[in-house]
């Protein structure tokens, strides 16, 4: 009783279907994470208020480090797992397909780890944002003290084990500041270093309408088409990057994917292109390609 399988390999995996070994496929995980974005997979705290009181509520995921939730108190139910240590942890995340809330100190961390859990295969990861955690008690929504219960085991999914080994590397090497770079900081090593490369993740629509960065050295690629127009990253993977947006979401979502093909020193712009207008820098119109 011998089959023939339609289309090989490559059919199977053009399917989803999972495998074994080999190199992970960082390009066809990135492809389905963008693909499958909805609202660039963002939820404010009155919608995740609204959805805690559903049956069966979201899973909550804290990324900030244990002091940052000793000190401030977390959202009730929350499973804590500090960002660099996301990786080693995937065992206590629920199956591909349960709804994930990550959140964070201001929305900075949980997108790295939504980016991170969408490469992974997660399909439903959001990260809260509004200020995140800080909006959330700001807004006046109930905390509790203390350190939530430590996490248990699920083993409710299994992600591909080269993927989660060169994650982990990524993740457990994130810098000091979680790769943020603010506005005076990027005027001023524009001014210091010409070479500085500026890649700009917004859509076509956005640069028309608001200008860009003024910069001797530019990289635009929409963030939905980043991964498959990577022929037009910087081919140093030590190159100094910036990446920027609207408001530093999408950009770091971009900063997250650079760091997984090895690029060493990218940063994504606090706030985006509007913190940089609201400090009084000055934005070009971007010449005709």
């Amino acid at each position: 009783d011998i089959h023939s399988l339609k289309g090989g390999f490559g059919a199977w995996l053009e399917a989803g279907y999972p495998k074994i070994g080999g190199a992970p496929d960082l390009d066809a995980a990135y492809t389905a994470f963008l693909g499958g974005m909805v609202k660039y997979n963002t939820i404010g705290s009155s919608a995740l208020n609204e959805q805690l009181a559903e049956e069966p509520p979201p899973f909550l995921l804290d990324v900030r480090q244990t002091d940052e939730v000793q000190e401030k108190g977390y959202i009730e139910g929350t499973v804590l797992i500090p960002l660099r240590d996301l990786m080693k942890n995937l065992d206590k995340l629920p199956s591909f397909e349960t709804p994930i809330v990550s959140y964070c100190g201001s929305g900075w961390r949980c997108t790295i780890a939504m980016t991170g859990l969408g490469a992974l295969g997660w399909t439903n990861v959001t990260a809260l944002k509004e200020n995140s955690y800080g909006g959330w008690v700001e807004a006046g929504y109930p905390t509790v003290t203390g350190l939530p219960s430590e996490a248990v085991s699920l083993n409710a999914a299994t992600p591909d084990p080269a993927m989660v080994a060169l994650l982990d590397q990524t993740f457990s090497n994130i810098p000091e500041g979680w790769g943020a770079i603010t506005v005076d900081q990027l005027a001023s090593e524009l001014t210091e270093n010409p070479a500085l490369i500026l890649i700009d993740v917004r859509t076509e629509a956005e640069i028309a309408e608001k200008g860009v960065i003024e910069s001797a050295n530019r990289v635009v690629i929409p963030l939905e088409d980043f991964v498959s127009r990577k022929a037009e990253w910087p081919a140093d993977k030590a190159a100094k990057i910036v990446s920027y947006c609207g408001t530093g979401h999408r950009c770091t979502i971009a900063m997250t994917i650079l760091w997984s093909y090895g690029y060493t020193d990218v940063r994504s712009l606090k706030g985006g292109l509007g913190a940089w207008v609201e400090a009084g820098y000055p934005v070009v119109e971007l010449a005709a390609q």
